[in-house]
Formats: C-alpha cells, sequence, structure tokens
C-alpha cells in the first residue's frame, strides 16, 4: 500500500497563497466599500492590542458587558510590524538535508576510512598477568 505524502510548502509559497487569500473580500461596511480578509485580520489585531468592552446577549435576551484587557503578544506584533521588522521565518522542511548533516557525514565517512586502513585486528583479549 503507498503512502500519500501531505504536501509541504517551503516559506514563500505559504506566504504567497496568504497574500492571494488576504486579498479576497471578506466583508462590506456600511458605505458599501468591500472589507479584504487582511484589513479584517488587521481590525482583528488591533482589537486584541487595544482591548476595550464587549457586549454580547445571551439566549434569555440578557446584555453583558464584559472588559477585554489589550494583549501584550498583539501590541508586540504591531509595534515591531510598523518599525518594519520582519517576524521570525519558519523552519524549512525537516526532510531536507542541510549542510550540517553533509559536513557532519563526510567527517564520519573519513574517520572510519582512516580506522579501516590501520590494522586493529586482535586474535582475541589481552593475555591476562599474573
Amino acid at each position: 500500500m503507498s503512502e500519500k505524502k501531505k504536501p509541504s510548502y517551503n516559506n514563500k509559497e505559504l506566504t504567497r497563497h496568504l497574500r492571494e487569500l488576504a486579498a479576497e473580500a471578506h466583508d462590506m461596511d456600511e458605505g458599501g466599500r468591500v472589507i479584504t480578509k487582511g484589513e479584517a485580520m488587521g481590525i482583528l489585531l488591533f482589537k486584541k492590542a487595544l482591548g476595550g468592552k464587549v457586549r454580547s446577549i445571551d439566549d434569555e435576551g440578557r446584555e453583558t458587558e464584559v472588559e477585554l484587557k489589550p494583549e501584550a503578544w498583539a501590541i508586540q506584533l504591531i509595534y515591531d510590524r510598523m518599525e518594519g521588522k520582519t517576524p521570525q521565518a519558519l523552519p524549512e522542511n525537516a526532510d531536507r538535508v542541510t549542510a550540517k548533516d553533509k559536513v557532519s557525514d563526510l567527517a564520519k565517512q573519513r574517520i572510519n576510512a582512516m580506522a579501516g586502513a590501520t590494522d586493529l585486528k586482535t586474535s582475541g583479549p589481552p593475555p591476562m598477568s599474573t
């Protein structure tokens, strides 16, 4: 039975897909202007960063108001992006052989070749001294 391999994306492909999705229409404002998914996400991010009050109505029709505190991670993300700092890159595909692994394998091969060139064979354990 052959296993289906999950498709893998590198950072550039994933970013390209996310940008395409962010440009899609998500909603419309009162003036009839289209709000993209990217804009909607930015609005949500600012709401998380600023906090505020949220009103909700339960099943019985009672209105409650909850105070949301500002989220430090959202503030930091917005600040970093406004300062031009880029987010940390995602790790590349784990199946790929890295330069570090190649160098390590080469070193092992050389050591094993040198060990094989010497005559380390013995005819058994060393004699016991009395």
